[in-house]
């Protein structure tokens, strides 16, 4: 899919996940309403891919190259060259003047030859796909990594978990150069959700309403979040709402609740409906989400959003964003007893705690973001301007 036009000091965005996740497509179309030039490239793996289409981003020039294969997933070196020459082949790289590289490895080390053989300054995200796959079981491509790193004009990490985790895993020499580089700047929410809420306090008959959105997938840990739930409801009346689905794990959820081992929970499917979505926010006290591992989890902020304090992960997604005593505690994913605990900790700062939670989503809206982004852009390219 291409459209024309994208003028002059463009930003080349290199993002091979940027048809399965509504971030990024979001991010660009905020960045289209702030002025910025840009242009999209996602090599991809099946036809469904490279037909994606958003009337979003009429306006921004997009690439979307059926080029990959299965082969790619193991073929490293090969999938950076046959990506690197169809950029050179298909973008019109002499209007463009940065590029941003989603991921650390497979859109970073293509940002790196396109530095290296055009001179092109490039910025790289962190997420949690380096930090969790290719660090752990790709230690061959260490050597790349430490090199998009070093040659980076700046490095993004979208919490403060996961830049304390990048530092851990650097050479004191490459770690003391990439801290000086370093933002931390998380995924955004819409403008819709930061409207404030109604006033009034949920309806209540003293019972405690838990909420979890989102996939069903291992890496979610709703097995813990329901031993969790249990613990709590043998002392307490109780009820717990799963929205969403998916993922791979449903049937082990849908299991679990028609056990009768957990008659206060129910699972209500998925709710595409933002207004929907929000309503039932508001229905309930504390949203909880403890995964195995997380990027970010814009369900966080939705949640806070609608006045809900939230249990995440320790070390992990929006850690680190919010001073303790506040609208979140941190617990971890393999103890269900310190889970309960920490819903606990939460529950007893109701409802006191609800308008601080909608305060603290605000900073966390897609313009804001962007304008933060356009600002990056700006400086970088300035940088390189009078260097060169």
């Amino acid at each position: 899919m291409n459209r024309e036009g994208h003028g002059p000091n463009a930003v080349l965005h290199v993002c091979g996940d940027f048809a399965k996740q509504r971030i990024y497509p979001r991010l660009v179309t905020h960045l289209t309403r702030q002025g910025v030039a840009q242009v999209v490239y996602a090599p991809v793996r099946t036809e469904g891919e490279a037909d994606w289409n958003s009337s979003d981003l009429a306006r921004v020039q997009c690439h979307f190259r059926h080029i990959l294969s299965p082969r790619h997933r193991v073929l490293f070196r090969s999938k950076v060259t046959r990506v690197v020459r169809d950029i050179v082949a298909h973008v019109d790289l002499s209007e463009v003047r940065l590029s941003h590289a989603h991921f650390l490895y497979s859109d970073g080390a293509v940002a790196l030859a396109l530095k290296r053989r055009f001179g092109l300054p490039y910025i790289v995200a962190v997420r949690n796909t380096d930090i969790n796959a290719f660090m752990r079981y790709r230690p061959d491509l260490r050597w790349i990594r430490d090199r998009v790193l070093w040659e980076a004009s700046r490095v993004v990490l979208l919490s403060p978990a996961y830049e304390q985790i990048l530092e851990r895993r650097l050479s004191a020499n490459l770690r003391d150069e990439i801290r000086l580089k370093t933002l931390v700047i998380p995924n955004g929410v819409e403008e819709e959700w930061l409207i404030p809420p109604p006033g009034q306090a949920r309806s209540s008959t003293g019972e405690l309403a838990l909420l979890y959105v989102g996939d069903f997938s291992k890496n979610k840990n709703l097995p813990g979040l329901l031993e969790a739930a249990s613990r709590l409801a043998r002392t307490r009346s109780l009820r717990l709402t799963l929205v969403g689905g998916g993922g791979g794990g449903s049937a082990t959820v849908e299991r679990l609740l028609a056990s009768g081992r957990y008659p206060f929970a129910k699972h209500v499917g998925r709710v595409e409906d933002p207004s929907a979505l929000r309503e039932i926010y508001r229905d309930h006290d504390v949203f909880v989400m403890v995964s195995t591992r997380e990027t970010f989890g814009v369900v966080y902020i939705e949640a806070l959003s609608q006045g809900l304090p939230i249990v995440h992960t320790r070390g992990q997604g929006v850690d680190g964003y919010f001073a303790a005593s506040g609208v979140a505690e941190a617990a971890s994913p393999r103890d269900p007893a310190e889970i309960a605990a920490k819903i606990e900790v939460v529950a007893s700062r109701l409802p006191a705690v609800k308008q601080e939670c909608v305060q603290e989503a605000r900073r966390f809206g897609w313009n804001y973001i962007a304008n933060t982004y356009a600002k990056l852009y700006g400086a970088v390219m300035s940088k390189a301007g009078l260097e060169h």
